[in-house]
């Protein structure tokens, strides 16, 4: 399978967000991807001027949607939602023309204002697609392993987490990734968005279920990939069996 990390770079021009993210679609296509994974809120950014302008998923989607249809091929991304005036960070999952599935994020990050605009979600999820099982996480749930375990337990075969990671911590955010891969034995795809305001400074990554990174991007709007066999997954686990030995009565 092979994957595409589609590192967005953001705008504080919602229809130049759409545009560039429909651009690296169409390049994750060109290359035959399987899946391709956006940051999160690739729609509006954290511009608060945006969120205003949100229009309804099928609306504010439909040259994405449209582009999908008859394609083989897996979008994952974030977007600001609104719905009965509630705006939410949304993880999207389109699939031939269709959104197949959302997740909204259930935390918010606290040292921002995402508080004051978003309403958190309530519930996690594993969207069974095409090319597998893929559990969500929106950029600072990548601090919660119980979150990722969770995902795992509910049958992820791939974490995915999509972001807007600051420069001041990126290091916390290559960290975090290939731990939640070790810990849980599992693909993870983390995609950041770089530049605009705060100058995101991207190094998107694709992890494999031993920690080793596949590819990581640098700070510029990219596409990168890499080709993976989900059976390395029960290949590590079956020979690192790490997992079976959790005492579940001690840590719960």
């Amino acid at each position: 399978m092979r994957v595409a990390l589609a590192q967005l770079r953001i705008s504080p021009d919602k229809d130049v967000n759409i545009m560039k993210a429909l651009s690296l679609i169409k390049r994750s296509l060109q290359v035959n991807a399987d899946l391709v994974v956006l940051p999160e809120v690739f729609n509006t950014g954290f511009y608060p001027h945006n969120y205003e302008l949100v229009d309804d998923l099928d609306k504010e989607l439909e040259f994405i949607l449209k582009l999908s249809q008859q394609k083989d091929i897996v979008i994952v991304g974030g977007v600001a939602e609104k719905e009965e005036n509630k705006l939410y960070n949304t993880a999207i999952v389109i699939y031939q023309g269709k959104i197949i599935g959302k997740y909204r994020k259930t935390h918010l990050f606290p040292l921002t204002s995402e508080k004051e605009y978003f309403t958190p979600g309530n519930e996690l999820k594993v969207f069974d697609t095409p090319v597998g099982k893929l559990g969500i996480m929106i950029c600072y749930e990548v601090r919660f392993p119980e979150i990722a375990r969770k995902l795992v337990r509910m049958g992820a075969e791939m974490l995915i987490t999509i972001a807007e990671f600051p420069p001041q911590r990126i290091e916390h955010w290559t960290a975090l990734l290939k731990a939640r891969a070790i810990e849980n034995q599992i693909y993870v795809i983390g995609v950041n968005c770089v530049e605009g305001d705060l100058k995101y400074p991207g190094k998107s990554m694709l992890v494999d279920p031993l920690g080793n990174t596949i590819v990581e991007a640098g700070n510029l709007q990219e596409v990168i990939m890499a080709d993976i066999d989900l059976g390395m997954v029960e290949e590590v686990r079956r020979k690192f069996p790490f997992l079976n030995d959790l005492r579940e009565e001690i840590v719960k």
